[in-house]
């Protein structure tokens, strides 16, 4: 066994203190960088620079502020597309965004590769790690073949892992966020039904009702432009109606606070549906014009009355009626904002379906004020193709073991997806999957944490790029430290689409600020270096990050330095009603109520005994149900503290975070549990006290503080995930401990959503 910082190292054991210690030696919380930023001449002159805020993947612009070498201040860009509110605004930064300052100079991040020899990670240069990783990778092939390899990277900030690990490498097998562990329901149907990937996003601005469907716009967003267009459209008069089973601050500013009884947002969505027909408020030209399949919803909907929805709700008759009429009444300028809250339970994406279905219904789309048709830059995806590289693609032809083999025919969603998250462990199991590469994200918080834990241990090689330690590079064969986004070139291609600007194109990039902490370095130089250890040398021509970059402008009349000189440029205009000359990217090339042309997903429905069409499925017809043994909803949450357990090691925002729920004056630094004083008192609990979670699959990992508030409803206990076993924070409940296969067995989803009960945890 050997130590590293202060971790054991040993594969096969779970060190639930390291973590605590390595926050424990982290900066005592302030904003500019904590006692660990380098020492700076106070006299010395300053200069500015530009970064893209990586910490939630969102790309807020940043300004820093530059002393003798040293980024001593960081704050927002003014007029940013994603880090404000359009023209003429203030940009501004989230607490995780400051505290990209504090994680550039952390000295428990990971600044060197190691290998594993003899059972035991040790370091190693970047030589000996390319030279290694090569051979075992020739070695994995060899024995295995590419096709067993799990390419698992998400939040890479470049692109060149795709060509990397399916076009050179040839594996067929990859799993990443949106359709497996974020939103998967979701995910499914916007892009069945054509709206595409983006269907979260209002044209807030120019919207005169918005409904925050499941989402908590001002602590949970894609960028500050979210909340920014919310209030300024709230400033313009728009009504804005939130539908969540707890108080959120969103909530608090709605409207309409609509307290959904869990899981049965579908019902709302077809009783809503059922209104705006029966009142003949729909668009009948949109419907009759641009969808597919409005027979089968409004048979779909006849029955279902705001009365009949009431009962499963929870929500008022009147209320329902009320809502679904303001809101057709108020198209096109009305938009529908949805995302996790509706994204991660069982029946995920039939409720999904009949959300989305209201924008047909109600002709909102890419039209001001309602859903918005994003439109990206214009950016060449394929840097090889510009440089009139043959890349080969030694992946055709290696289909992913979950569609070949007989072992998963009880999986209905292998039609619509390459693979699912809960599925993998048992892959590991069957032998088809032996190997693994991560990139910036731990599957071990995205659900069935111990059988992955168990997975992880009998894979034949893991490889890891990242910036702390957890269970996951603890027990990985090899672990890449890359830089973080301030300290390398970097050109923003991941989701440059929905901003504060509702009708241009646009592009921002940053110039690294500061050279990479120890010995870290860029993704691109990491997939160079290792390609050239493998004998791939001639697809790599570029130099740099910076090179690679160039490539992808160039369709775009800018240069990479021109770009991230300014941080963003605007592009093009794009008009409104793109339907008119596009179409929607469908099998039918209509908007569809009705997925029955889709012939991956009407195979799985078939299996599955359901409906193409919008249907109501009740909870329980899938996931857990509370009962006499578990009578609560449990859900895992996000705040505005956190994200992806990339920024849970930085101490300040747990001060943060402590400080929000009145318990700064605690010792605890890991998650709460929140519920309702008339769960709480029954069972002789109180804010400050610990308390385990058990479901079906077992107790937690470690218990959480409890903050009992009537802001939750009674029945509905949340606690914010990223912390516990696994988590580069371990303080606090991993909420995926008690996790075990569930899953919306249509779009893959994590089923994120529990039937748990809370006890006194006991002692101090």
């Amino acid at each position: 066994m050997s130590d590293v910082d202060g971790f054991d190292l040993t594969r096969r054991t779970v060190l639930k203190t390291a973590g605590a210690a390595a926050v424990g030696a982290s900066f005592a919380g302030c904003l500019a960088g904590g006692d660990d930023q380098p020492a700076v001449d106070p006299d010395a002159e300053t200069e500015t620079a530009y970064g893209n805020c990586w910490m939630c993947h969102h790309a807020c612009g940043q300004e820093l502020t530059v002393r003798d070498g040293t980024a001593v201040d960081i704050n927002g860009v003014d007029e940013h597309p994603r880090g404000s509110a359009g023209p003429g605004t203030e940009g501004t930064l989230c607490p995780k965004g400051q505290a990209e300052l504090e994680k550039l100079y952390d000295p428990d991040r990971i600044t060197q590769p190691y290998i594993r020899e003899d059972g035991e990670l040790r370091e190693a240069d970047w030589d000996e790690a390319f030279e290694y990783t090569a051979r075992r990778l020739e070695e994995f092939a060899d024995e295995h073949g590419p096709e067993q390899l799990l390419d698992a990277t998400s939040w890479s900030t470049t692109n060149v892992h795709e060509y990397f690990w399916g076009n050179l490498y040839g594996t067929p097998e990859s799993i990443g966020r949106g359709r497996h562990v974020c939103f998967g329901g979701p995910h499914l149907s916007g892009n069945l039904m054509g709206l595409g990937a983006n269907m979260r996003f209002v044209d807030y601005q120019h919207s005169d009702y918005i409904i925050a469907w499941g989402r908590n716009i001002f602590e949970s967003f894609a960028g500050q432009w979210e909340p920014k267009g919310v209030l300024e459209a709230l400033e313009n008069g728009a009504t804005l109606v939130v539908v969540d089973p707890q108080h959120t601050p969103t909530a608090q500013k709605a409207d309409h606070w609509l307290p959904i009884e869990p899981r049965t947002d579908g019902a709302l969505a077809l009783a809503m549906g059922h209104v705006i027909i029966e009142e003949e408020l729909y668009d009948e030209a949109f419907v009759e014009e641009q969808t597919h399949g409005f027979d089968a919803y409004q048979e779909a909907v006849a029955d279902k009355t705001p009365e009949w929805a009431e009962d499963i709700t929870g929500i008022d008759a009147e209320l329902i009626r009320e809502i679904a009429t303001d809101f057709a009444e108020a198209a096109p300028a009305a938009g529908i904002a949805l995302w996790t809250g509706v994204g991660q339970y069982a029946e995920a994406q039939k409720a999904s379906q009949n959300v989305f279905a209201l924008n047909g219904l109600v002709g909102n789309i890419d039209r001001p004020g309602g859903f918005r048709m994003w439109q990206g830059p214009p950016l060449q995806m394929n840097p090889f193709e510009e440089r009139g590289i043959d890349l080969p693609n030694n992946a055709e032809g290696r289909q992913p073991a979950l569609q070949l083999s007989p072992e998963y025919e009880d999986y209905p969603f292998r039609h619509t997806t390459g693979i699912g998250h809960t599925v993998v462990p048992e892959m590991v199991d069957n032998g088809h999957i032996m190997g693994m590469v991560n990139h910036y994200d731990n599957p071990l918080t995205d659900g069935s944490t111990q059988a992955w834990l168990e997975a992880i241990e009998t894979m034949d090689l893991v490889i890891t790029i990242d910036a702390y330690w957890n269970e996951l590079t603890r027990n990985a064969d090899v672990v890449f430290p890359e830089a973080i986004q301030l300290e390398k070139d970097t050109l923003i291609n991941y989701a440059p689409t929905w901003s504060a600007y509702h009708d241009r194109r646009w592009i921002s990039a940053s110039k690294a600020v500061h050279e990479p902490l120890g010995d870290c370095k860029s993704g691109y130089e990491i997939y160079k270096g290792l390609a050239e250890e493998l004998g791939w040398g001639e697809y790599f021509p570029w130099e740099s990050e910076a090179e690679y970059n160039e490539d992808m402008l160039a369709n775009i009349d800018y240069t990479f330095e021109e770009v991230a000189e300014q941080n963003f440029v605007l592009l093009e205009e794009f008009e409104y009603e793109q339907w008119e000359e596009n179409g929607f990217p469908t099998a039918t090339g209509q908007f569809q109520f009705d997925l029955d042309e889709e012939g991956g997903y009407a195979e799985s429905a078939d299996e599955l005994g359901i409906d193409t069409a919008p249907e109501w499925i009740p909870p329980g017809t899938w996931g857990d149900e509370p009962d006499d043994e578990y009578p609560l909803h449990f859900y895992d949450t996000r705040s505005v503290f956190f994200s992806f357990g990339a920024d849970q090691p930085l101490e300040h925002l747990h001060e943060q975070y402590a400080r929000k729920h009145g318990l700064e004056g605690e010792d605890y630094r890991g998650n709460y549990l929140v519920m309702n004083p008339r769960d709480a008192e029954p069972r002789g609990i109180e804010t400050g006290d610990m308390v385990t979670v058990e479901t079906a699959a077992g107790e937690g990992d470690e218990p959480a503080m409890a903050y009992v508030s009537e802001r939750t409803q009674p029945g509905f206990v949340t606690a914010e995930f990223g912390f516990g076993t696994g988590n580069s924070h371990e303080e606090g409940m991993n909420t995926m401990w008690v996790h075990d296969t569930q899953h919306d067995p249509v779009s893959s989803q994590v089923d994120r959503h529990l039937a748990a009960e809370i006890r006194p945890a006991g002692g101090d």
